[in-house]
């Protein structure tokens, strides 16, 4: 008898959940509406000046972008054969919020002082996922 009373009462609690989730699914955005997150890959070439620098500059980019809005993770890549060459991967939960983290550093002068320590001009790219991929 108790067994059923704790059974009914679960039914009970699970009905009303339920309901109290209906006006939240019912507000959420469709899943075509969000945008999905994004891979930026960035590929720097440094100058024999500027490697000190910019090596340092890569060392600490996970940790100096931590509180950026939409930002999820980084990985730095330095080429083996040549090591005045990186590539950077960034993960951002959106085109848009990396593009507005990119004018902030634009506005403050950080992107030209990087663009300073570099041989050329860093290519970029976003990324996502190939829906015909393995």
């Amino acid at each position: 008898m108790i067994q059923n009373q704790a059974i009914n009462i679960l039914k009970y609690l699970l009905i009303v959940f339920s309901i109290a989730l209906l006006p939240a699914c019912a507000n959420a955005p469709a899943a075509s509406d969000v945008e999905a997150p994004v891979t930026l890959i960035i590929n720097f070439e440094a100058t024999d000046g500027g490697l000190t620098e910019f090596s340092e500059i890569m060392a600490g980019v996970s940790e100096a972008m931590a509180s950026e809005p939409g930002f999820i993770s980084a990985i730095v890549y330095r080429n083996v054969e040549r090591p005045n060459a990186f590539v950077l991967q960034e993960v951002w939960a959106s085109k848009e919020l990396h593009g507005e983290h990119y004018d902030r550093i634009v506005e403050s002068g950080d992107w030209d002082h990087i663009k300073s320590l570099l041989k050329v001009e860093p290519v970029m790219g976003y990324y996502t996922p190939d829906p015909a991929g393995p």
